[in-house]
């Protein structure tokens, strides 16, 4: 069995089967006991030929909790895969903020509050719930954590779209014109860098102004082909709605600026930022510039403030704008090579346990 996240909403065609509501009241979690069983259920079921997915959770929270007033938030895909079949099921979060008795029709038999996960065995289907509550719990942290800061600025490339594989086959796509070794993700992430004209020319590429100016037109007109194929990382809708509700967020990117208002719109993400600041080139060589304005445009002082991104150039900018920095493994630079630059790192977006630590303005987290 192997169990896999993709981001929600979706425009895929599969079907979606189940939902399962990690719900909170009064701070614990709730998990539930059917009549016919001695194991327990994290909230949930099969969707009904006539409801959404988010109608089908909020029909469930209710029968199997009792839960009366709450907030549901869709987190994103799970997809369980074995003997050659999937099946797929949205995972949400809810907010209980009044639990009565359980329905009369309820097939369960008792309702409890958890502080944190049972043990494996306990759960009704111990090769899947507990992986389940442990992402949720993972995400609920990680939002936790960034509460702290007042303004959160998000790079987007790699960072909350998934564009790595995309530059692997357009970076092959020139190298295979220009009759030279084809790469992988896995060594596209090792290698690439910034200033991106040392990445070209370690692969062998002319980078005098005409021979990078062919790359950089070349990519751009790629990307710009096949960027509405692209999806968010699993979660990071869920979490950008959470910040949005504490804090101000700002996208910073080398993208320009107007395809990455389009891009942020395609998505239906756009709601979610306060600040949107690409660049009016494609060269991506003036980020920072773009940054120093974003800040003196923000009313939040920088030690209150956090970048979010997935490069070694990344990094660079929140140090020079004196502020923290957190770098996640899913985008364009390996988890070794963000490592031995810095301590503050997610190995991807299927989360690990992170503790950001705030310093003093400047400072590395």
């Amino acid at each position: 069995m192997h169990l896999s996240y993709s981001s929600w909403p979706t425009a895929a065609t599969a079907p979606i089967h189940f939902v399962v509501v990690m719900a909170r009241h009064q701070q614990q979690w709730l998990l539930c006991r059917h009549q016919q069983r001695d194991t327990w259920d994290i909230p949930g079921g099969k969707i009904e030929a006539d409801e959404t997915p988010l109608q089908a959770a909020a029909r469930e929270l209710q029968e199997e909790t009792g839960a009366r007033q709450f907030r549901l938030d869709p987190i994103e895909l799970y997809h369980v895969d074995q003997h050659g079949q999937r099946q797929s099921g949205l995972l949400c979060i809810a907010e209980v903020s009044e639990l009565g008795p359980l329905p009369a029709h309820s097939e369960m038999a008792a309702v409890k509050h958890v502080s944190h996960a049972p043990a494996a065995r306990h759960f009704a289907h111990p090769s899947i719930q507990p992986q389940l509550f442990a992402q949720v719990c993972q995400w609920v942290e990680l939002q936790q954590q960034l509460s702290r800061y007042q303004h959160v600025i998000w790079d987007w490339n790699g960072t909350l779209v998934d564009d790595a594989p995309l530059a692997v086959t357009l970076v092959n796509q020139m190298l295979q014109q220009r009759q030279l070794p084809l790469t992988d993700l896995n060594q596209y992430r090792d290698q690439f860098c910034h200033p991106v004209v040392a990445y070209y020319q370690h692969l062998g590429f002319a980078v005098d102004d005409a021979g990078f100016d062919w790359i950089c037109s070349q990519f751009g007109q790629g990307y710009q082909a096949r960027r509405h194929q692209l999806h968010l990382h699993p979660g990071c809708g869920f979490l950008l709605t959470q910040l949005k509700r504490q804090a101000t967020q700002s996208i910073l990117s080398a993208s320009a600026q107007h395809s990455l208002e389009q891009c942020l719109e395609h998505h239906g993400i756009a709601h979610h930022f306060d600040h949107v600041y690409g660049l009016d080139n494609h060269h991506a060589h003036s980020k920072l510039a773009r940054g120093q304005a974003l800040l003196q445009h923000s009313t939040v002082a920088a030690s209150n403030t956090i970048l979010i991104g997935d490069t070694d150039h990344d990094l660079e900018v929140a140090t020079a704008l004196g502020i923290d920095c957190l770098l996640v493994a899913a985008g364009h630079q390996s988890l070794s090579k963000l490592r031995a630059l810095h301590h503050q790192v997610l190995p991807s977006w299927q989360l690990n346990s992170v503790s950001l630590a705030k310093e003093q303005p400047g400072g590395a987290l």
